[in-house]
């Protein structure tokens, strides 16, 4: 498609990089004689496709901003000019402006692009303050492209930014960042006189090669799930960090993932860099805790070290003069005698004693040997930059003492990614899958997969199947009411989910002893048992709450359940004895699902006929041929919902607002993005009201305020 920039130099003026000499105000500055020039003709980037195939990042039109404050003999009006079409106030703009105004170099240029709307704008300022001068006398717009984000936040921390050269950063955009840059190309030009580009005299002598697009397995109802519970966990307990992953146990595909703090990658030079460098779920180890048990346990069982069934001590126990205890006080319990438990109830119960008694019968050797196996002495290698690894006792600090509390999640450190992954063996017979965020590379002008990501196991029968079905089982056990486990806060009806919380005490770095009052909890868990197809991690580090409550079954565990029992109804995985019972007579009624059809190429009209016969509803945004849907096609949705169709660029009369009163917020969205604008949502549950009415004209790049409310 890059030759079509032959047609002129306004089009290929929009990859040059140095397009300001072209246009702005450093023509004045040029040579007198006529000069040959050589450009790069920059390569466009590839996009970021969520797993339905809608843009999660991509290219806009956008423009440099220059301004001459010298034609100004009021600097503070063009303050008050600029101000609100900027999103900035005058005061912010006033200094500069009034020291550019008195230097040899008058031009001021805005550092970030600005989008189309924001351009007319200030153009509309300008001609009103200035009727009749001309325009591009004192302002420039050179045109450019800017990397658009429709969701702001929304697995912000997993996708990453692009800086103002056009460089991945961070996330993907930084992993796949030659896959998406594509190649540069070159062109020469004459220069006249006066700077001025000759039309006739520009050829490309190398065309560029756009980047391809990468589609990823972030899920955005899902990812949506995440996001909501991760609001809910911030604004209730006000974590130093938290993250949340979601994952398919049976290929590692990263169906969600969200990090907190985080940034909006559309004005990501106004977040700090914690929030941009930082990915909790993959750039930091910490110390586990109790999740970790279920790793001593597969061991011990895979070694015939010990069976669920053989008795182990609680409440304290000394080893070499170091005393441990149970987490209620040292009390421990006495299930099969004078503090005995067994294995089973050791995980059930979380029983620091239990495990560190299991962990010395294990040994050093075997102990290492599993962590090994599961993954964890080495990084997943999930596609992600600066992943994290493990840190455990070094050879000469490997006593018994270290060897008991590795056993329980003490004094060593692992990260997420390694926790969902070696749960992965537990839940698919043994074999360890590698976390995998890209499914695929695609062309993006054939829409052809370039190239597939498949699943890949790394560890294969780390242990045997019937060990990881007991684990399995022993972890539905600690979560299932009426049972002996503490950890019934993730209880599900229905769906046998299994899980482990975890509590670690948080180390101080400087003193390098554990703080008395500051914890990481967690809780590690899937669903449904009998055959798991979401495994869910959430980890939130020093939330600000009562010590009392400060428990991974207490903090973590309520929304990973919210977010299994979201995957379970979005996956239509009907309960075991199906829906709750119900006093009534009458019969329940059973919601149809149809698939969405394929309708991209087919008329908007020819559509929108096609979902009416297969019971949907269609709200066309434009007239022409369709070239997005949302939902995409093969989307198991209920009959009478709406499929929302947008036109081809170029074969629309133009794009229309659509109403989104009822849709949920991710829904919106979702809808919103697939139009290219950009949602500023205000309160939670369904919209009731948007900033642009139903039916207007839009154009893509706009920003529009969607209020949600609860019925």
């Amino acid at each position: 498609m890059q030759f079509v920039l032959l047609g002129g130099l306004g089009v290929v003026a929009w990859r040059l990089t140095f397009v300001q000499q072209v246009y702005g105000h450093r023509l004045t500055q040029a040579a007198d004689e006529v000069q040959q020039s050589t450009a790069v003709l920059l390569a466009p980037r590839g996009s970021i496709l969520d797993a339905s195939g809608q843009p999660l990042a991509y290219d806009v039109p956008a423009y440099y901003l220059d301004v001459n404050t010298r034609t100004f003999s009021n600097v503070q009006k063009l303050a008050n000019l600029l101000a609100g079409p900027l999103g900035v106030s005058a005061g912010q703009l006033l200094p500069t402006l009034q020291k550019l105004a008195n230097s040899e170099s008058p031009w001021y240029q805005w550092p970030h692009p600005i989008l189309e709307q924001t351009k007319a704008k200030i153009e509309s300022a300008m001609q009103q303050a200035k009727p009749n001068d001309n325009i591009g006398a004192y302002v420039t717009f050179t045109p450019t492209e800017q990397r658009f984000y429709p969701d702001g936040t929304m697995a912000a921390n997993a996708i990453g930014y692009i800086n103002a050269q056009g460089v991945g950063q961070t996330g993907i955009e930084a992993e796949y960042n030659k896959v998406l840059s594509g190649s540069n190309g070159s062109y020469t030009y004459t220069k006249e006189g006066d700077g001025e580009p000759i039309e006739t005299s520009i050829k490309v002598t190398k065309p560029a090669s756009p980047g391809d697009n990468v589609e990823l397995n972030i899920d955005r109802t899902i990812q949506g799930f995440v996001e909501d519970e991760m609001n809910s966990i911030v604004n209730q307990y006000h974590p130093e960090h938290a993250t949340i992953i979601v994952m398919n146990p049976k290929t590692g595909a990263i169906l969600a993932m969200a990090s907190r703090p985080t940034f909006n990658p559309n004005t990501y030079w106004d977040a700090s860099s914690e929030a941009l460098f930082t990915n909790w779920a993959v750039n930091s180890s910490f110390e586990p805790g109790s999740t970790f048990k279920i790793i001593t346990l597969a061991a011990a069982l895979a070694t015939n070290t010990v069976s669920l069934n053989d008795i182990v001590p609680s409440g304290h126990l000394n080893v070499n003069g170091a005393t441990i205890n149970d987490w209620n006080d040292g009390v421990g319990w006495s299930l099969e005698g004078p503090d005995k438990i067994t294995v089973a109830q050791a995980l059930q119960k979380s029983s620091n004693v239990g495990f560190a008694t299991i962990a010395l019968k294990l040994g050093w050797t075997n102990l290492l040997h599993y962590m090994q196996n599961f993954g964890f002495l080495a990084p997943t290698g999930v596609d992600l930059p600066g992943e994290s690894t493990s840190d455990i006792f070094p050879p000469d600090d490997r006593g018994q003492v270290q060897l008991a509390t590795s056993g329980f999640g003490q004094g060593i450190s692992v990260t997420p990614l390694q926790q969902m992954a070696a749960l992965t063996a537990i839940l698919d017979g043994g074999n360890v899958m590698k976390p995998e965020l890209a499914k695929a590379i695609i062309d993006p002008d054939t829409g052809k997969v370039v190239k597939q990501i498949q699943p890949q196991v790394t560890h294969a029968n780390v242990i045997p199947p019937s060990v990881a079905e007991a684990v399995k089982n022993t972890m539905i056990a600690d979560v299932t009411k009426g049972g002996e486990g503490i950890d019934q806060a993730a209880y599900l009806p229905g769906y046998e989910v299994g899980g482990k919380t975890g509590t670690a005490q948080i180390v101080n770095p400087a003193t390098k002893q554990y703080y008395s009052d500051r914890f990481a909890v967690s809780f590690l868990g899937f669903a449904p048992g009998w055959n798991p197809q979401v495994e869910v991690y959430v980890d939130v580090y020093y939330p600000k709450s009562p010590e009392a409550n400060t428990w991974g079954s207490t903090i973590s565990a309520p929304p990973a359940t919210q977010i299994l029992k979201e995957c379970m109804n979005y996956y239509h995985i009907a309960p075991e004895g199906g829906s709750t019972t119900t006093t009534s007579t009458k019969p329940a009624k059973v919601t149809q699902y149809v698939q969405t059809p394929s309708l991209v190429g087919e008329t908007t009209a020819n559509a929108a006929q096609t979902l009416n016969k297969m019971g949907l509803h269609a709200d066309v945004v434009g007239q022409g041929t369709v070239s997005k849907q949302w939902p995409a096609a093969g989307v198991s949705v209920p009959k009478g919902s709406t499929v929302y169709l947008l036109p081809a660029a170029g074969s629309s009369k133009g794009l229309i607002m659509p109403d989104l009163t009822g849709t949920s917020m991710r829904e919106a969205g979702d809808i919103l993005a697939a139009a290219g604008m950009d949602m500023v949502p205000q309160g939670s549950g369904f919209a009731v009201s948007q900033s642009i009415p139903p039916g207007t004209a839009i154009t893509p790049g706009e920003r529009v305020t969607v209020q949600f409310s609860t019925p």
